[in-house]
């Protein structure tokens, strides 16, 4: 029957000065079934050190490991339930936890054996100590760190029976804590992958982006090669929308899983094999677990290649071999057969491969192995015809739940040449987003949108005027629509300032009016029309 895992020994092993096979079975026995549900938790090391440190009946539990560097330092500490402080990890034989790790097996200091040590002893009050060295699973030449528990009351028996329980304890607790780190790796892993894995994300249908006039050329290119395998690059400027377009692709050839590699985080060889085609456990300082890359994720799917120009030319060979062949070798990896993957490929940039192949920024070779078909999506300048049906688009997406319609000064503003639209697609969508929130703020009815919902921070601050002018010059009664619009814009945002300058005024008098009156020169009566007009109710005496 399993023990429950904050469950106390009821007599600590260090009671008693002898320990029988039975005894000795039963608190093992204990040790496995705790350590078994301590694996899974969150709080795996406290977990196991408090199993071990209570069994015992130790004082103090330390859990240390090795770094990258070959420092030993401490990972955790815990004494009878609790966590240690800062100050009480360091209170604790080193000279104790090197020579278990030099010796590479479990070591005990018992003052009535041991040659006089450090002082620490003394000063700490430690009266024995034990420590074990933590091996890498499967090899006992990677030390990975050491395991330590001290007892400071003289009460305690530390027999050779003791030692021998606790040196079986850290063969199970390094194995426990092995497991839990897999499982951690794995659930760290997992989250990274789904945050890679863009099937959940709602995309636009792939006939919805393609519907545009503009877009019928791309959308002939996209027919012939729908139904094949063949590698795809888009190409276009920042927020033209190639990561949606090439997701949608994806769904609409029903290549999944669609797995997205954002390139160019980091320019280190290994860092980028990792991230596209995995590691084996220990293959480099700090792999303490196997990692799957994105390629093997995309097995049978798509792998979105995201600003493929940034990846480095030192990497493009390993992406240039995977293209050909379809097979990788994630780091470590030691068998004579490479690993395979049958993916499609899409690739996006922002920037031009072409120059890039002159400069030899980039490989002539991957470029023809990625771009068998090339996409090149315009900038929203050179599209703006569609921008009306682009901004209806993006409110029935953010907001289903209302009709939304443009008003005619809009529309012309929106499709004005004076605004250059220099984040594209992306920008306009936050511009429309803003400005319906805008709406929605003055009125909560609101169905329409209009040139005064439109911030100047969300579109070219030197423009905006210019296309409002340019929008209302065709036509006198549009002139004085758009005019009018303007207007009452500025005046909305007149009264704002005038109702917060008034409600400032009014807290520093304590309400009374004809004290604001006197301070801005204006009859009490006349200033108490004004803040009626403005929604502020004169203070009640």
């Amino acid at each position: 029957m399993s023990v429950p895992l904050n469950a106390p020994h009821a007599t600590p092993l260090s009671a008693a000065a002898a320990l029988d096979a039975e005894a000795l079975w039963k608190a093992t026995q204990q040790l496995v079934d705790r350590l078994l549900g301590a694996i899974e938790s969150e709080d795996a090391l406290d977990a196991c050190l408090d199993v071990l440190v209570d069994l015992l009946g130790a004082d103090r539990g330390l859990l240390l490991l090795r770094g990258s560097d070959g420092a030993v330092l401490v990972a955790n500490g815990r004494g009878r339930g609790r966590a240690l402080t800062t100050a009480e990890r360091e209170e604790a034989s080193r000279t104790v936890v090197r020579e278990a790790m030099e010796k590479r097996h479990c070591v005990q200091w018992d003052p009535l054996t041991a040659a006089p040590t450090s002082g620490s002893f003394v000063s700490l009050g430690i009266v024995s100590a034990l420590a074990a060295p933590l091996f890498v699973a499967g090899s006992r030449e990677h030390l990975r760190g050491a395991l330590y528990v001290d007892f400071r009351d003289r009460r305690k028996f530390v027999s050779d029976r003791h030692v021998e329980f606790f040196a079986t304890a850290s063969l199970l607790v390094g194995a426990a804590l092995e497991q839990h780190d897999r499982s951690q790796g794995m659930r760290e892993q997992l989250r990274e992958v789904q945050s890679h894995c863009m099937e959940a994300r709602q995309t636009p249908p792939l006939a919805d982006l393609l519907a545009f006039p503009s877009m019928r050329g791309i959308k002939e290119e996209i027919a012939s090669a729908l139904s094949a395998d063949t590698p795809i690059l888009i190409t276009g400027e920042s927020g033209t929308g190639k990561t949606l377009l090439a997701q949608a692709i994806a769904e609409a050839s029903g290549r999944r899983p669609i797995v997205r590699a954002v390139l160019g985080a980091s320019d280190d060889l290994n860092t980028i094999t990792s991230e596209l085609f995995g590691h084996e456990r220990g293959s480099f300082s700090g792999a303490a677990s196997k990692r799957m890359g994105l390629a093997e994720f995309a097995d049978g799917g798509t792998l979105i290649l995201d600003e493929i120009l940034n990846l480095p030319p030192h990497a493009q060979q390993l992406l240039l071999d995977f293209t050909q062949f379809g097979t990788y070798r994630p780091l470590g990896y030691s068998r004579a057969e490479p690993k395979r993957a049958s993916v499609r490929l899409i690739a996006a940039t922002n920037g031009d491969l072409r120059a890039a192949i002159r400069e030899r920024r980039f490989r002539e070779d991957l470029y023809y192995r990625v771009a068998a078909v090339t996409l090149d999506l315009p900038p929203l300048r050179d599209r703006r015809e569609d921008i009306p049906a682009l901004t209806e688009s993006t409110l029935r997406r953010v907001d289903p739940g209302r009709s939304w319609t443009l008003s005619v000064p809009l529309r012309k503003l929106l499709v004005s040449p004076a605004l250059d639209w220099s984040g594209n697609v992306r920008q306009l969508e936050r511009a429309i987003e803003r400005a319906r929130q805008r709406a929605v703020a003055r009125d909560p009815e609101a169905t329409v949108l209009t040139p005064e919902h439109l911030e100047s921070r969300d579109v070219d601050h030197a423009s905006i005027d210019q296309a409002q002018e340019q929008a209302a010059t065709p036509e006198s009664s549009d002139a004085i629509g758009v005019a009018w619009q303007k207007l009452q814009a500025e005046r909305g945002r007149l009264d704002d300032l005038e109702k917060t300058m008034l409600r400032k005024a009014l807290d520093a008098s304590g309400g009374v009016v004809a004290q604001v009156a006197r301070d801005i020169g204006i009859a009490r009566t006349t200033l108490s029309s004004r803040m009626d007009a403005l929604g502020l109710r004169e203070p009640k005496r």
